[in-house]
């Protein structure tokens, strides 16, 4: 049988996944986006308690988000998806014209996030014809990204993750040392 934190298990491995070297920016930004979508299924399935309806979201982060922040209102306070910046082109390099100096900041602070969100289905084809951008785009993306530390973190917070209950498979590899240092020192940012 399955239970909203077997979401975790696969989560974690994604985000070790994440974390190693070397920096091959698509499929990174897809293996983060599959973390978040995971993690964000755990939640909403623990939040509703409904398994079936967390995995019917697919592959939609802004709607599984929503449905998150709509029914716990305590669901990660510090990270929002604002739709007046969801909504516009990001693709178009005229953001300081279309967008408040407000929504201009969190889109600057949440870039990756909302490039996500946005893109998920698309990202494993990037450098390929895409369904959701037409025309020339570029993307771009720091790696590993600090930011992903702080969101999981407050995430598994939430979650009660690591429960001491359950396994959990980022600690275990950074314990047994069998993963790069780079990840390592990047992973150990989840427990500081």
């Amino acid at each position: 049988m399955y239970y909203w934190h077997s979401f975790i298990w696969a989560a974690d491995e994604w985000f070790i996944s994440y974390s190693l070297p070397p920096n091959l920016v698509h499929v990174k930004l897809f293996t983060i986006g599959h973390t978040v979508e995971l993690y964000l299924k755990s939640a909403n399935a623990n939040i509703t308690g409904n398994i079936d309806r967390a995995i019917k979201f697919g592959h939609k982060i802004e709607d599984i988000w929503d449905d998150c922040k709509n029914h716990d209102r305590k669901f990660m306070p510090n990270f929002e998806i604002r739709n007046s910046v969801f909504n516009i082109d990001l693709f178009t390099g005229q953001l300081e014209k279309k967008l408040s100096r407000d929504d201009l900041r969190n889109y600057s602070d949440n870039q990756e996030f909302y490039i996500i969100a946005k893109l998920l289905p698309d990202l494993k084809y990037i450098g390929t014809r895409l369904q959701s951008l037409k025309g020339p785009h570029s993307l771009t993306s720091v790696y590993p990204n600090p930011y992903w530390i702080n969101f999981f973190r407050e995430l598994r917070t939430y979650l009660d993750h690591p429960h001491k209950d359950r396994r959990d498979i980022i600690k275990h590899h950074i314990d047994k040392g069998d993963l790069p240092v780079q990840s390592i020192d990047y992973l150990k940012g989840l427990y500081t």
